[in-house]
C-alpha cells in the first residue's frame, strides 16, 4: 500500500465539495505511455535511461513529421525539404500506418463534434 495516497483519501470528500471532481487523481490517460517508456528503457544501454527514452521518442516524432508531409531544414542553413511524393502517398493511403502513428485524418474530423473511441476493438463499439 502507498501511504501518501491513503492519507489523501482522508481529504478527498472535502476536496470534491470545494473544488469539484478529483481529476488530479486520474492517471488512466497516461497509462498507455508506460509501454512506450518500458520499450525505450529495455532498448537502452542503461547509462542514461532518461536521455535514451527522450531520444527514442524524439526520433518517433521526427519520423511522424517526415512521413506526414512536414518540412525540415536540410543541414545547417540549407533549404527546406520534405519527404518524396511516394512516401507521402504511402502514408496517406495506408490506414494501418496512420493508426499506428496516432494520426487522425483531418477530413474525418469536424469541429464541434465528438466521436466515441473504443480501446478494445472497433467491433465492440456501440452505435452512437
Amino acid at each position: 500500500l502507498n501511504k501518501p495516497k491513503i492519507h489523501l483519501l482522508k481529504h478527498l470528500v472535502t476536496d470534491i465539495r470545494n473544488g469539484g471532481p478529483a481529476i488530479l487523481f486520474l492517471t488512466e490517460i497516461f497509462e498507455c505511455w508506460n509501454s512506450v517508456f518500458r520499450m525505450c528503457s529495455v532498448l537502452s544501454n542503461h547509462h542514461a535511461p532518461s536521455h535514451d527514452i527522450a531520444a527514442a521518442i524524439a526520433d518517433l516524432e521526427r519520423f511522424k513529421h517526415q512521413v506526414s508531409g512536414g518540412w525540415w531544414r536540410a543541414g545547417h542553413g540549407g533549404s527546406y525539404v520534405r519527404a518524396g511524393e511516394g512516401v507521402r502517398e504511402m502514408f496517406q493511403t495506408h490506414s494501418e500506418l496512420q493508426r499506428r502513428l496516432g494520426w487522425a485524418d483531418p477530413k474525418v474530423l469536424s469541429p464541434g463534434t465528438m466521436v466515441l473511441f473504443c480501446c478494445q476493438s472497433l467491433l465492440t463499439c456501440p452505435d452512437v
